[in-house]
């Protein structure tokens, strides 16, 4: 009743509060039963799963990069011809005054060490094409010789297999007799006339007690003793895993009876060992007190000898063993990792290396960078950016080109005044075209080109932005100066280009790659994705020029493949797996053979 009690009086002003409050308290409900729902929801989501869409590699794409800027129609038309590179000037072909056409030829800088750099680099480029073709030549034989090392590998291993069970065969064809020796030492009569005690006491029953060194005898005997019981019963187990032992048994069942027959032999030869330092401590012992010795004790020592010698060379044989298969399996697994590495990106043949992929980026990325040097070596020249007239020839031959004004042009055209950051900067150059347009006069759209690009950024606020003049190659008397103007200066374009969408290229520690099955999936999913127990490959690329939509790929893919273009992620339906049944457990098998006629005393 107490406990009744206490519930309703905590209940009567809640139930008061709620009758007051309503608006409140329906929210406050709401809002509960809302995070209830969402826990639920919460605790019994399925995981989430990959999904990947995929798209090919596609050819005859034609790409267009543009870098696109802002700025303002200038209000004069005067521009500063500076060059791009520095160096001594060694020709000057104009003077104030003159009238200049687009291209001409203004003054000249000294291009010996770019024209040197250039020939290094087209005979490095050529070395590295003939090295290119020797390997791709090579490239099929050595992955013939790959399989073919994988194969001998494989021979040999099971070569070796063969040669273990031989030799397990000899060693448990000679234990027999060597635990019969071992067995004899210690529990045979051969010590007692009376053929009553066994050799272990009747050869310490010669001693007077109180001898000097009888204890140490005694400890030798002790460690013989405990030593033959080991080996006794690592015989007998590894005897009876032998006699179900064949040659066809698997690799497995072969390692696990070599690893327990190189225990078994090892403990049958420290048992013999021990009991031949039994036999030595004792001899030690009469001859220090001049006590005869049993009459067949040298023979009984002789046979033990002989014996522990058998053992150690059939555990000899049997580590060498050990040490070949290992050898063996481990050139399996390297044969196998190069394989796999012949493989990246070709799984059909392995004809094409990753080391040769390597090689066609770095060809691809020469053949660029010679294309930039040579695009750099026009520009030891310098041109009349558009026609016009020279106000002023600034410099002279003999002077160092740097960043002032070699001469001053003034032209009718109109001229754009644009700022880029350092990175779009990086990518423009003299003579590129551009398309203008213009916020105050709508549907107005006109060419340009690249006339001047600042040599020295300005920094503002930590952040680097070159000036750009753009020239109008047409006029329009509704552009007024001060105006706001539009550029898209195309900086590449390549047509019949192999290319793949932006979004598949990923990049890792600066390196560009794509992701592919392999092999290739039947079911691509459509736009809705596929998902895939194993996960695709990474495949590097060397990538080009990219637009908006593609990237042009100069290496690593072919037209036609197939390559993940995207992920997603879905819900998983689960579902409850079957569970397996067991079966009953089968017979023991019997077998036949006995211990080889070895008699276990004790």
């Amino acid at each position: 009743m107490s406990i009744k009690m206490t519930a309703l009086s905590y209940w009567i002003p809640v139930k008061k509060y709620i009758v007051a409050h309503k608006a409140i308290s329906g929210v406050i409900a709401v809002a509960l039963l809302g995070g209830i729902w969402w826990a639920y929801n919460t605790a019994t989501a399925a995981p989430a799963q990959t999904r990947y869409i995929l798209g090919t590699v596609a050819s005859s794409t034609t790409i267009i990069s543009t870098v696109s800027a802002s700025g303002q129609v200038a209000a004069s038309n005067s521009i500063d011809i500076k060059p791009q590179v520095s160096g001594q000037i060694t020709w000057i072909g104009v003077k104030a005054g003159q009238t200049v056409y687009q291209g001409q030829a203004l003054a000249s800088i000294d291009s010996t060490d770019a024209r040197q750099t250039l020939q290094e680099a087209e005979s490095n480029l050529a070395t590295d094409k003939l090295n290119f073709q020797k390997s791709q030549a090579q490239a099929p034989i050595d992955y013939q010789n790959d399989q073919t090392t994988l194969a001998n590998a494989q021979t040999d291993l099971q070569d070796s297999y063969n040669d273990m069970f031989n030799d397990l065969t000899g060693v448990y064809l000679d234990l027999p007799a060597v635990m019969t020796t071992s067995q004899t030492v210690l529990y045979g009569y051969d010590f007692d006339n009376k053929k009553v005690q066994w050799n272990v006491d009747a050869l310490m029953n010669i001693f007077n007690p109180t001898y000097e060194d009888t204890t140490s005898v005694k400890s030798f005997q002790t460690t013989a003793v405990s030593n033959y019981n080991a080996a006794k019963t690592a015989y007998q187990n590894a005897l009876s895993a032998y006699q179900l032992f064949t040659r066809t048994s698997d690799n497995a069942s072969m390692d696990a009876m070599l690893s327990q027959s190189i225990t078994m032999t090892t403990a049958v030869a420290q048992a013999l060992q021990s009991e031949l330092n039994y036999l030595g401590s004792a001899s030690d012992l009469a001859n220090k007190n001049n006590i005869s010795l049993p009459a067949n004790f040298s023979s009984i020592q002789s046979s033990a000898r002989t014996n522990l010698a058998t053992a150690n060379t059939d555990l000899s044989k049997l580590l060498v063993d050990k040490k070949t298969l290992t050898s063996n399996k481990q050139a399996i697994v390297n044969a196998q990792h190069t394989i796999s590495l012949d493989q990246v990106g070709n799984t059909s043949d392995g004809s094409n290396p990753i080391s040769l992929q390597v090689s066609a980026n770095n060809i691809a990325k020469e053949e660029q960078d010679i294309a930039n040097q040579k695009a750099d070596l026009a520009k030891y020249t310098i041109v009349a950016p558009f026609n016009g007239t020279l106000s002023a020839v600034d410099a002279k031959v003999g002077d160092t080109a740097g960043s002032s004004a070699v001469a001053t042009i003034i032209t009718h055209s109109q001229i754009a005044n644009l700022s880029l950051n350092e990175v779009d900067a990086a990518k423009i150059k003299l003579g590129q075209k551009a398309t203008l347009t213009f916020d105050a006069i709508d549907g107005l759209t006109l060419t340009g080109t690249i006339a001047e690009i600042d040599s020295v950024g300005t920094v503002s606020q930590g952040v680097v932005s070159y000036q750009v003049q753009i020239s109008f190659d047409t006029q329009d008397p509704r552009i007024k100066p001060g105006m706001t103007i539009n550029a898209s200066i195309q900086t590449g374009v390549v047509q019949d280009a192999l290319s793949v969408p932006s979004s598949a290229v990923k990049t890792l520690n600066g390196e560009s790659y794509v992701q592919m099955f392999t092999p290739p999936l039947t079911d691509t999913g459509g736009t809705t994705g596929v998902t895939s127990d194993t996960p695709p490959q990474m495949v590097p690329v060397t990538i080009g020029i990219s637009d908006d939509t593609n990237i042009q790929i100069l290496s690593g893919l072919e037209a036609g493949q197939q390559i993940v273009v995207g992920t997603r992620s879905s819900t998983k339906t689960t579902t409850s797996a079957a569970r397996p049944t067991t079966g009953g457990a089968g017979g023991n098998r019997g077998f036949g053979g006995g211990g080889g006629g070895i008699r276990i005393g004790g």
